[in-house]
């Protein structure tokens, strides 16, 4: 299992003054300069400067719903450039397009709402393979928000393609997979699973969680939940996990030995006694 650690140092310097007795000038601070505000940030979408339009324009997305207002007054403004760069920041914050899809898909969700429905389904497969993961945003709110229903499930054919980030986003877009738990319990796993990689134990933990709540007798969840707990050293936690899971049918004693999730685990009495059970069930089939 690939283990990351993250370390951060901080260096302080202070630079000594020449002769007895000074003492070091006061570092002067400038005073924190005033957030535009949105029509201040419109009215330079006109600018000379072509930088200076490129930069309101992507703070103005980012601002998103709050910027909308000043925005859409901005429709009927008297600068051609400022009324295009208006509806340019308008589309983009409607679709949820961020400063690096909007340079790899380049004009692809122009005029979206008004294509033919076979036009967006392709435009939605488009989007996955162009825009990776940065076209997670934009893809949940066509699902969300697309009035065909084809459409809205090519959104969501997308979003499988885009792997763990592009399933949660359609377990938390409320998308249902009725008749269909255990696809959506394998979906809480694979998620928890990256989770887990990345140490993220809390995170990991409530994604199994909800596979429990699904699935209560799931072997592999309570499995997953023993290896979060024993990484974030909760030995009895990890314990309890583990031989609910063998309750529950887990038998992979072979990968459990090799497991080093469980490295923890492996001088504990309960876990000792936990294989020799395993074991001597593999020797009576």
């Amino acid at each position: 299992m690939v283990r990351r650690c993250l370390a951060a140092a901080v260096c302080v310097g202070m630079a000594a003054l020449a002769g007895a007795g000074q003492k070091p000038a006061e570092a002067k601070q400038k005073p924190a300069e005033a957030k535009p505000t949105a029509a201040a940030l419109v009215a330079r979408l006109g600018s000379e400067s072509p930088a200076a339009r490129d930069k309101a324009l992507e703070a103005l997305v980012a601002r998103g719903e709050q910027a909308v207002p000043a925005l859409e007054g901005a429709r009927t403004h008297k600068d051609a450039e400022v009324r295009w760069r208006a509806a340019v920041a308008l589309h983009r914050i409607r679709w949820r397009i961020g400063p690096k899809l909007a340079a790899r898909i380049g004009d692809l969700m122009d005029d979206f709402e008004s294509l033919p429905v076979g036009e967006r389904e392709t435009v939605c497969r488009d989007l996955a393979l162009a825009g990776q993961g940065e076209a997670v945003p934009t893809l949940r709110q066509v699902l969300t928000s697309d009035p065909s229903r084809a459409v809205r499930q090519a959104a969501a054919r997308a979003l499988v393609l885009l792997g763990d980030d592009g399933l949660k986003a359609l377990l938390e877009a409320g998308v249902k997979f009725k008749g269909l738990d255990r696809y959506t319990v394998s979906v809480r796993i694979h998620i928890g699973n990256s989770y887990l990689e990345r140490g993220e134990f809390d995170k990991a933990l409530a994604e199994y969680e909800k596979a429990k709540k699904l699935e209560p007798r799931n072997s592999i969840v309570h499995y997953n939940i023993a290896c979060t707990h024993a990484r974030a050293k909760k030995l009895k936690l990890a314990l309890d996990a583990l031989e609910l899971a063998v309750e529950c049918g887990y038998r992979d004693v072979d990968w459990m030995e090799k497991d080093s999730d469980l490295d923890n685990l492996r001088d504990e009495p309960r876990y000792k006694a936990i294989v020799a059970k395993l074991r001597q069930a593999q020797q009576e089939r």
